[in-house]
């Protein structure tokens, strides 16, 4: 095929892939790990001895393809960006399950030194594993009744031709595969009270602080009945200390829920802040009934946009598993694996439509919005969007957060002392990117400086997001297939050749008993 024949964007894909930069192109972009949309910027940089002002390495982007430097562009969103959104990912499952099995450090070197390499050396001890664990699913209440699955009638109505006061069947009689677009949507979306859903998504954060708070107070009672001696709450925090971390979840019919990890700890008698085993009293179930006591109690005033006098509370649907050695569920792996993937997620995600509600609003077009979301999830945004036009609710900013159905908190928390933290997981990652560099014969500022303490001297400038042309992301995206796919098939192998190990290992073969 002649080049004649060929599109405009075919015969750029074409330029590049012959080009003599293409090699470093490609470097860069297996670099950022097939970013969508990595930075483009431009500059130099150096490590510069401080007290002889010898440049002992340097580094400019004029020296790459397009004189620009890609980074990635770290969003956790999967439907913005799948590539930074599996990094997060995995960073999210090793922050949860080094909380729940210990991690000793993040990197095995112990020669990094600063700011960088404190946070890079922070460690769990693995005596967590035999701390006191729950793993939690807290939800939100009910604002009216929505179509559910489950395998029988939706909502089998208790009467004969009973009516909502909208002239609409109060009930629903149909079976509706767990997939059905209906699922999580009201009944009667007059009868269904958007303005106290979104408002209850806009304190969901508050109402969590509170909770935890109430933890503090409600293992007062239950340590005073263990010891036998009065604790106060002071008398507590002296005693025990709650670590946690949270994920937070937007179920089908668009409001959030939370899945926890929370743990018990001791609190070191030597004031010197290490993570110790909490008393022998202190066991899962106690954790557990101060968590009850603490999420029935908790409350939060809503404000009253309509007249109607709200308060935000957690669903009756509470689920509260031991997650302890020993516990109902004691696969550690598994429930960080389960955490960790939906701290990826978007409030369109439930239903299909992940990429409509990754971003912020600047209009809202809302016979578009309806086509791609739905008439239920659809009016959400526009309750906080109009909600957020308010002055008296001007604080909440909720038509900053209309995208998120009003809620404004964090995917992923956790608390100080649970376990590493993303800084620590990525100043690691840095430091292996260096070492590779240096292995490789690659001249690195950053390695360089943090070898030999110098400092590093740079002027940068923003050029663009996304790569240069369509046809370097459609040959990104190709390159990105083409990895998944030879991972893919390198995990099958590693498989396999356990399965042989394994046999290998047996005495008899099963054929031969």
């Amino acid at each position: 095929m002649s080049s004649d024949t060929l599109s405009p964007g075919m015969r750029a894909m074409a330029a590049r892939v012959s080009g003599d930069d293409y090699p470093a192109w490609r470097r860069q972009v297996e670099r950022v790990k097939f970013c969508s949309r990595p930075v483009r910027v431009a500059g130099h940089a150096s490590a510069v001895d401080p007290s002889s002002g010898e440049v002992q390495a340097s580094f400019s982007s004029a020296d790459q393809p397009d004189g620009t430097l890609l980074i990635t562009c770290g969003d956790r969103r999967a439907a913005v960006c799948p590539s930074c959104a599996e990094t997060y990912r995995r960073d999210m499952w090793h922050v949860v399950v080094s909380g729940l099995q210990g991690r000793t450090s993040a990197t095995s070197s112990g020669t990094h030194t600063g700011a960088r390499g404190a946070a890079v050396e922070t460690a769990v001890p693995t005596s967590v594993a035999s701390h006191p664990r729950l793993f939690i699913t807290l939800t939100a209440p009910s604002f009216g009744p929505v179509h559910r699955a489950g395998g029988a009638a939706c909502r089998p109505r208790s009467g004969r031709g009973r009516t909502c006061p909208h002239g609409r069947p109060a009930g629903c009689g149909l079976v509706h595969e767990t997939d059905h677009q209906v699922i999580g949507s009201p009944l009667c979306p007059e009868c269904y009270d958007y303005t106290g859903a979104v408002l209850w998504n806009a304190h969901a954060g508050e109402l969590w602080r509170r909770t935890r708070i109430g933890i503090d107070r409600a293992l007062a009672p239950v340590a005073s009945d263990a010891t036998g001696d009065r604790v106060t709450v002071a008398g507590v925090r002296d005693l025990l200390r709650v670590s946690y971390v949270k994920v937070s979840e937007f179920q089908r019919r668009g409001l959030v829920h939370l899945h926890l990890v929370v743990r018990l700890d001791g609190v070191d008698p030597d004031g010197g802040g290490d993570i110790v085993a909490p008393p022998v009293w202190a066991t899962a179930d106690l954790l557990a009934s101060a968590v009850r006591r603490a999420v029935g109690t908790a409350a939060v005033p809503l404000p009253s946009p309509d007249g109607t006098l709200r308060v935000a509370q957690w669903g009756t649907q509470v689920d509260i598993s031991d997650v302890s050695v020993g516990g109902a569920v004691g696969d550690s792996r598994r429930v960080a694996a389960y955490l960790a993937k939906y701290a990826t997620k978007t409030a369109s995600d439930s239903i299909g439509a992940s990429g409509v509600l990754a971003s912020r609003f600047r209009r809202l077009h809302r016979r578009w919005l309806r086509r791609k979301v739905g008439a239920h999830l659809a009016r959400m945004v526009e309750t906080a969007w109009d909600l957020g036009g308010r002055r008296d609710l001007a604080p909440l900013k909720l038509r900053s957060w209309a995208h998120t159905l009003g809620f404004k908190g964090h995917f992923a928390t956790k608390s100080r002392r649970y376990s590493v933290t993303l800084g620590a997981l990525r100043a690691a990652r840095r430091v292996w990117r260096a070492g590779e560099s240096v292995r490789a014969g690659r001249a690195d500022v950053w390695a360089s400086a943090r070898a030999s303490g110098a400092a590093v001297v740079g002027d940068w400038a923003y050029v663009g997001r996304g790569y240069r042309t369509s046809s370097d992301a459609d040959l990104a995206a190709a390159m990105a297939r083409e990895h998944a796919i030879a991972v893919e098939e390198y995990r099958d192998l590693k498989r396999r050749e356990s399965d042989v190990d394994y046999w290998s290992t047996l005495t008899h073969y099963p054929g031969d008993l």
